[in-house]
């Protein structure tokens, strides 16, 4: 008996907190300021695992999350795909692909992230363009488009665009720093923020990582890591940070 009131109480709880995270995303930012919630998060187990740092760390297709001008860097071709289901959610889910290639002194890249689950999702579309200015520092474009749809009303979407930097300032010592949603647009539900990050060799074998994010309205962020190159494709990650 016991077995099967658990079983019930479980059965009316689950729509309910379906109806209950779909309120949560919906709410209009009249009430408060809500930003759409795959913005500016985290993708990648690579920088992951090195305290959410990839503002100087990243480059081509991986570098299309997070700094424009590191499609202008890294392979002549790359690839990058992340899955995830955040917070332990089986219903709710996270997709990040993207594809780079560089040619000469230009880099172009696309990406994708999806987030949501049935009641709410969000997708975002993206292209990028970055150049080689010089042999040390690259700058960068990116075009976003972002969509977002509920359970009973129409898909709204926006297009915001991004700047970055990133400066190789001597040999092992990389400077990173990019601006999303640069124009300002509807910056209470799309948020407006940036970084700057270093990356420097302090061994031939180990390269210490350091990112600060800020997002209007919010607290200052920071995260530090460290890779250790085991083996050319053999790398070890560890780092900590407060990514909001």
């Amino acid at each position: 008996m016991m077995n099967n009131s658990a079983f019930l109480v479980q059965r009316c709880l689950r729509p309910a907190w379906r109806w209950l995270a779909f309120l949560l995303f919906a709410i209009h930012n009249d009430f408060f300021s809500v930003h759409a919630a795959f913005e500016f998060q985290a993708v990648g187990a690579h920088t992951a695992g090195a305290g959410d740092v990839g503002g100087a760390l990243s480059s081509g297709a991986a570098g299309a999350f997070w700094n424009p001008a590191a499609v202008a860097w890294g392979k002549r071709l790359s690839a990058f795909a992340a899955y995830d289901r955040p917070f332990g959610m089986a219903e709710l889910t996270t997709q990040a692909l993207s594809a780079g290639v560089r040619i000469g002194r230009h880099g172009l890249g696309s990406r994708y992230t999806g987030f949501g689950f049935s009641l709410y999702k969000e997708r975002v579309f993206g292209l990028i363009y970055g150049l080689r200015v010089s042999q040390q520092a690259s700058l960068g474009l990116g075009v976003r488009v972002l969509q977002i749809s509920a359970a009973g009303m129409p898909t709204t979407q926006w297009t915001v665009f991004d700047l970055g930097m990133r400066w190789r300032l001597r040999e092992g010592v990389f400077l990173g720093a990019v601006a999303r949603n640069a124009g300002g647009k509807h910056t209470s539900l799309l948020g407006q923020g940036g970084a700057i990050g270093v990356g420097i060799d302090v061994m031939p074998q180990v390269t210490v990582v350091a990112d600060v994010q800020k997002e209007a309205n919010f607290p200052a962020g920071a995260g530090i890591g460290m890779l250790y190159r085991v083996h050319p494709q053999l790398v070890l990650r560890t780092g900590m940070g407060n990514r909001l």
